[in-house]
């Protein structure tokens, strides 16, 4: 029997998700960019050993691509990584008649996109997402960017790919840690738009979960009916920030202070855990819900300690948010699990007393 590959689009990008995703790959280098001049493989140091091998034994056409290896971690998705990738591009003589492939993960397909996205004002690229968290949500949509003195994405534009190949085979190369950063966003998916995907992730711990193919087809087709809609994020595609203004507040605080800093993933379920208790205030997100959502995602990630003198610093860390409207943050919140409202104003106090409470929340995972 031939195996299944799942084609979508999002924001206009084709999406090729399955276990032939780099047979189509291979099959478009032969067609669709058979015109390229050079081929670049932009990969850090962790995917360009794991992942480039398994790449290259079934598209061998990037055997001879000229390759950018840059060093892994949020902490290097900066302008001075992108100048790096330009002067590679530069000196290789990359142009607007090349291609680059982002192998990676989300810091990636994000620098990878951005920095294509300006050379030589647009070089065409695609993604191949290496981890949980690219494959279901950061290498999908056309956000691109790179971080500013550790906050989150502050440069960046709207750029879609040439394509995207999801090849689940990749997520054997992840430790733990990763597979689990990726499923927070997973949960994010369901708990704005789905509840039905939100009670089959509740019956299926992620230890067990061996079929990872159909739930991240699950997980990105949400994910495509939202950013179809509104591809700009002018409107209802801010449903998919749910989690994100406090858990990139956490992200940056980890970044500058932890010698073991939080994935992104789990920055944004300790986010989650907290915007659930800002709906729980505000919009009507039942008590009930609301605890529900706090312990299934404190059965699968560690709750993140904070000293109280650390609240000053996460509420000042979310004025910077890139979300924020006339000094008031703008929050994506639930009315109920599978229903949310994009658009929320949310007070600084009510940002303070949130943190307060996460702290307390902890206790149900001890």
């Amino acid at each position: 029997m031939a195996k299944k590959l799942h084609k979508l689009k999002i924001a206009g990008s084709p999406v090729f998700i399955g276990q032939t995703a780099l047979e189509e790959l291979k099959h478009n280098l032969g067609a669709a960019f058979a015109n390229k001049e050079t081929l670049f493989v932009l990969a850090d140091e962790n995917t360009i050993e794991n992942c480039f091998p398994i790449l290259v034994e079934q598209v061998p056409q990037l055997s001879s691509a000229y390759k950018i290896v840059v060093q892994p971690g949020e902490e290097n998705k900066t302008l001075q990584t992108c100048e790096r990738i330009w002067n590679e591009l530069a000196v290789a003589g990359g142009n607007r008649r090349s291609l680059l492939i982002n192998l990676g993960g989300g810091m990636i397909t994000d620098l990878g996109g951005f920095a294509a996205s300006v050379f030589h004002r647009g070089m065409e690229y695609v993604n191949v997402p290496t981890s949980l968290m690219a494959m279901i949500d950061a290498s999908l949509g056309g956000k691109t960017g790179v971080d500013l003195y550790s906050l989150k994405n502050q440069i960046g534009l709207f750029s879609p790919p040439r394509g995207v190949y999801v090849y689940p085979g990749f997520l054997t190369t992840l430790p733990h840690r990763q597979l689990l950063s990726g499923y927070a966003e997973m949960m994010k998916h369901a708990l704005i738009a789905d509840s039905s995907s939100w009670n089959k992730l509740r019956k299926i711990p992620m230890a067990v979960i061996s079929n990872w193919e159909d739930l991240i087809v699950e997980s990105v087709q949400i994910k495509a009916d939202i950013v179809n809609k509104d591809p700009e994020e002018l409107g209802v595609r801010r449903k998919l920030n749910f989690g994100h203004t406090m858990g990139h507040a956490f992200e940056t605080y980890s970044l500058r202070n932890d010698e073991n800093p939080l994935t992104h993933g789990e920055a944004i379920a300790m986010g989650m855990i907290c915007e659930a208790y800002i709906s729980y205030r505000t919009i009507g997100l039942s008590h009930e819900q609301r605890d529900e959502i706090v312990k299934q995602i404190l059965l699968n990630f560690n709750h993140y300690k904070i000293p109280t003198e650390a609240i000053d610093e996460l509420v000042e860390i979310t004025n910077y948010d890139k979300k924020n409207e006339k000094g008031r943050l703008m929050l994506t919140l639930l009315k109920g699990i599978g229903n949310s409202i994009e658009g929320q104003k949310c007070e600084t106090a009510l940002v303070r007393e949130a943190l307060f409470r996460f702290t307390d929340f902890g206790r149900l995972a001890d």
